[in-house]
């Protein structure tokens, strides 16, 4: 998948969140990265290292004191990790709306065990 298909289908779902939320998100930044695919190793002696997709730098809405934060906060998402975990790219964009959903869900505050919940 080209990066403009790839940067559409990030605006298509951000301009699709629920109108209530929208006006909510404000000094966030988008940024795809195409050069990396980072893993990380989950806790526990024994566990495997897993690959990335994105990630949320910044303080959750839910956690911020009054005002608004002088940086943006950014999430970075990794295209060739997820090129590297999907089949073809039907999957991929399937993939790319839950990750963006997921992600989302970190600037309002969901913690892993929520969005997990919420099938994210």
């Amino acid at each position: 998948m080209d990066r403009n298909e790839f940067e559409s289908i990030i605006a298509d779902v951000l301009d699709n969140i629920f109108l209530k939320y929208q006006d909510k998100i404000e000094n966030l930044s988008i940024e795809i990265d195409e050069t990396e695919i980072p893993v990380y190793k989950s806790a526990g002696k024994n566990s495997p290292q897993e690959i990335t997709l994105a990630l949320y730098h910044g303080v959750p809405i839910t956690n911020r004191a009054a005002g608004r934060p002088i940086f943006p906060d950014r999430i970075t998402f990794y295209k060739k990790a997820m090129e590297s975990v999907c089949k073809n790219d039907d999957e991929l964009k399937k993939t790319l709306k839950r990750v963006v959903r997921h992600e989302i869900g970190h600037y309002f505050g969901l913690d892993e065990d929520k969005l997990e919940d919420l099938g994210y």
